[in-house]
């Protein structure tokens, strides 16, 4: 009865703004999306030895999230996105659920200082503010669009931004002389309210606000700096303990424009601090702090791009000290802790055994995803990344970097290279310190070009390597290896229907050490690992499409894990259906 209700609600709602919008097309707009998804999931039985769990599963659903563009006055905007989502299987309104997925208003006030509150995406840079990419997701926008789009949109990633709740505003000055330009930035919000964790136990409010000012001193020279601040208020819980981490940045950039391209050089500083803060507690000094670390980072690049945008060049050194601690960059989309746990098949085996997290976990299942901001360093699987695995704000690593893109002007090829040299800046568990090397590569052929044909005819392969090693003993010496291989291709059978094929395969050998933490972040144990893993996923199917806002995707997939002789292999299949339209 209730949800009836709210339907009808929602529908009067609805039919209200359309007369208003028909009054003045100014006031009310409405835009949003809606999608069906479908997945039948059937085991493998030669695979393994399971009579316990479920040969084949199957699930989906229908959304629809309507956004609701309101506009009073000419500088000011309400918005809200309402979903409404019925799963599969659900009928007569079971299985429904209506919510308020985005809400927001902003504004300009007087012309000069913009406005957001309530649910804000927030990005300053990859030190301070910045959601790192999740593993994998190279060419995934080539390989596997869809599931690219819906695992981002799902958990509300968009360009490396956290979406937040708070208060945002920014405004600029303009100069005739000394500084052409000067503009400000700031932001307060709330990532996480008070919950209660057992009887009289509550946590505190989390916050995290900074801001940012940037000056344009000449043409050429500009200037920056940074500030954020993650903390918790121990008035808003009764745990008498809040942590709190300052991170700051200062940045000066210079581009010069030369004969043939233009050369943009940068260079960082910046430093952090992250402790606890005690109150109120027996046998401690009032607001007495424990587990301080603090760090430093200093990074410099080069960059020359050609006029014609047809090749780029980027040469840097990056330091980033092993007690750097910065929240709002270190966070990891996915934590490979003991919680995790798939959505597909989640044990196998007649033992029931947990099933480790597989690349096809990592493109597909959106509820392993994180959007909370960690004040601690979260778990990662060495087997998925080692190199770099809280991104460029990894701390205790130092090293060089090289980055090139190239392509043709027709179009015909396009491609990219990337490489980086790290070392450890101390060694962790032993004096000897840990060397770590990357190399991916990426290249697109558009064969149709190539043959003067019009119908579209595409080739994507890639390759991303990483090596990890080690001097020493027999006991402290270490040798990991992981090379990931892409291939696909995106064939026009028709003027709307495309044939599309992708392949990717993970190998791991070697060993590691995964690093164990308590609650506050410190090293307690190491725990050595030895890795001989392939994963494999395979994808087949039609993609039909209708126009860059409406498609449907019918693919075939397979994929599989093998381990050493302790873990037993797995192997799944996949018929995954989707239709995206965006209104």
């Amino acid at each position: 009865m209730k949800r009836g209700i709210i339907c009808i609600a929602v529908l009067l709602a609805t039919g209200s703004c359309t007369v208003v919008r028909a009054q003045d097309q100014n006031k009310v707009w409405f835009d949003g999306l809606a999608r069906s998804q479908f997945n039948r999931d059937v085991r493998v039985d030669d695979e393994i030895s399971d009579t316990v769990s479920v040969r084949n599963s199957s699930g989906g659903y229908n959304l629809l999230d309507l956004n609701t563009h309101i506009n009073p006055l000419k500088d000011f905007e309400v918005f809200a996105q309402l979903r409404v989502r019925n799963a599969f299987g659900g009928f007569f309104g079971s299985g429904t659920t209506i919510d308020v997925r985005q809400l927001r208003a902003s504004g300009v006030i007087d012309d000069r200082v913009r406005f957001n509150i309530g649910d804000i995406f927030l990005k300053q840079t990859r030190f301070t503010l910045f959601n790192p990419d999740e593993e994998f997701s190279t060419q995934d926008d080539e390989l596997f669009p869809a599931y690219q789009q819906i695992r981002h949109y799902e958990n509300f990633y968009q360009e490396n931004s956290w979406r937040l709740q708070g208060l945002q505003a920014d405004f600029s000055f303009a100069f005739d002389r000394f500084v052409r330009t000067l503009a400000f930035d700031a932001f307060i919000t709330r990532p996480r309210g008070s919950t209660q964790v057992s009887n009289g136990i509550y946590t505190s409010d989390e916050l995290i606000g900074g801001g940012s000012a940037v000056a344009q001193l000449t043409p050429e020279l500009s200037w920056e700096t940074h500030y954020v601040n993650f903390f918790e208020v121990p008035s808003s819980g009764t745990t008498n303990i809040s942590i709190r981490n300052p991170v700051g940045q200062i940045g000066l950039n210079r581009t010069s424009n030369l004969a043939k391209g233009e050369l943009v050089q940068t260079l960082s500083v910046g430093a952090s601090r992250r402790y606890w803060l005690y109150s109120n507690l027996p046998n401690a000094a009032p607001d007495s702090i424990s587990s301080m670390s603090s760090g430093m980072f200093v990074e410099c690049t080069n960059r020359w791009m050609r006029k014609d945008s047809i090749f780029s060049l980027e040469v840097g050194y990056r330091y980033v000290g092993p007690g750097f601690r910065s929240t709002g960059a270190q966070t990891r989309r996915i934590d490979f802790g003991s919680d995790l746990a798939p959505t597909v098949f989640p044990t196998y085996t007649n033992a029931s055994l947990r099933r480790p997290a597989a690349m096809f976990d990592v493109l597909t299942d959106i509820d392993i995803y994180n959007q909370s901001l960690s004040g601690t360093l979260m778990v990662y699987n060495p087997a998925f990344s080692n190199v770099l695995p809280y991104g460029d704000a990894t701390p205790n690593r130092h090293g060089g970097y090289v980055n090139v893109n190239v392509g043709r002007k027709n179009g015909l090829f396009s491609g990219k290279v990337n490489t980086g040299f790290f070392t450890e800046v101390v060694g962790q568990g032993t004096s000897n310190r840990r060397s770590f090397t990357y190399l991916d590569v990426q290249a697109k052929v558009q064969l149709h070009k190539l043959l003067s044909r019009e119908r579209v005819l595409e080739i994507v392969t890639g390759s991303a390597t990483e090596f990890t090693r080690r001097a020493g003993t027999e006991l402290s010496s270490l040798d990991l290896f992981s090379h990931l291989l892409n291939v696909g291709f995106n064939a026009q059978l028709t003027s709307s229907l495309f044939l599309q094929g992708a392949i990717r395969q993970l190998s791991v050998s070697g060993d590691e050490f995964y690093t164990v933490r308590d609650s506050f972040g410190h090293i307690t144990n190491y725990v050595r690992s030895s890795f001989d893993q392939r994963n494999y996923l395979s994808s087949f199917g039609l993609h039909y499409h209708l126009s860059p806002k409406v498609y449907a995707n019918l693919h075939y997939q397979v994929w599989a894990a093998s381990f050493d002789e302790v873990q037993p292999k797995y192997k799944y299949r996949r018929l995954f259906v989707v239709i995206s339209v965006d209104i």
